[in-house]
């Protein structure tokens, strides 16, 4: 299954089309697999970090990626994909621009690989089998061309046909796999981990409308079986009177109406009674941190000075 526009996209879902997949069961055997299990108690020194603050670590990786948000239009139902990958570069970027780690940004992740890695052939995944790829079975992909599969461009049947050679996970994923992952079920443990430079992958049951009202906020509507990345958190309480969360979806320019914070097309920020609800289920919300990047290219001495 294809869609061709965002508007497309929005009606499948709104008529119960399964982008994302609840499984608990699934979930509560990663979560038993992991040292770091929970958010919460893996960085609880981070307690409060994010409380009353303005946290927009989005910005760090439109420093790298000017085109994230709407650059990539999902056409499949490879959203879990979407929203992993993007919480994951969100992490790379800050672990790049603000924590000075020394490695290079390159190119944005690819999608493809994480939905291949669902061991299936039908629409959907679950967010915490995408999280588990990402830091144990295979790992990070660039938008590049690998010679045996071509990841330039963002082509969802690769992943959806399984069209991806199983050598690309063993020799070039598996070098780059994100180190922790943790489980979010809380909103404040969710303000923490933006304020800290943390992206996050959501799974829930909650749709929105396709427009923003004059404080950016789109309001609850329907329900959509699908995963969206979070990408920042307004604790200031100036804007409005709950912690408000930004929301990057992977429709494209789905949606319309005022923009704050020079927040991304595609995206928009929700409400705090709806943020808890989003992580209240058991679809599987995850953080990512201590991603294994991609090594600072060592450039010579090319003693410009000597040609002045």
């Amino acid at each position: 299954m294809e869609f061709n526009t965002p508007r497309d996209l929005l009606n499948a879902y709104r008529n119960g089309f399964d982008g994302a997949v609840c499984d608990p069961e699934e979930t509560a055997k990663l979560l038993g697999e992991l040292k770091t299990p929970l958010f919460g108690a893996a960085a609880y020194k981070l307690y409060g970090a994010g409380e009353g603050k303005l946290s927009l670590p989005f910005l760090s990786l439109l420093k790298f990626d000017k085109g994230f948000g709407p650059a990539e239009k999902q056409t499949t139902g490879d959203c879990v994909s979407h929203s992993t990958r993007n919480a994951i570069d969100l992490t790379r970027a800050v672990e790049i621009d603000i924590k000075g780690e020394s490695e290079s940004w390159v190119n944005r992740s690819a999608t493809e690989a994480i939905y291949q890695s669902r061991g299936h052939k039908r629409q959907g995944m679950t967010c915490s089998g995408a999280a588990k790829y990402v830091h144990e079975k295979g790992g990070i992909l660039l938008r590049k061309d690998y010679g045996k599969v071509d990841l330039s461009k963002y082509n969802s049947s690769l992943g959806a046909r399984h069209n991806i050679p199983n050598s690309i996970y063993i020799d070039e994923a598996s070098k780059h796999q994100v180190k922790t992952i943790s489980a979010i079920t809380t909103i404040e443990e969710a303000r923490d981990a933006l304020a800290n430079g943390y992206g996050i992958s959501v799974c829930s049951g909650y749709g929105f409308s396709s427009r923003r009202d004059s404080k950016g906020i789109a309001k609850r509507s329907g329900g959509w079986a699908h995963a969206m990345a979070w990408i920042a958190c307004d604790d200031t309480r100036e804007r409005y009177k709950e912690t408000l969360f930004l929301v990057q979806n992977s429709w494209g320019k789905w949606n319309s109406g005022p923009k704050v914070h020079n927040q991304p097309d595609g995206s928009f920020w929700i409400r705090e009674k709806d943020a808890r609800g989003m992580l209240s289920g058991n679809w599987g919300s995850w953080v990512f941190s201590d991603v294994d990047g991609f090594p600072a290219k060592k450039l010579p001495n090319y003693n410009f000075k000597k040609f002045l």
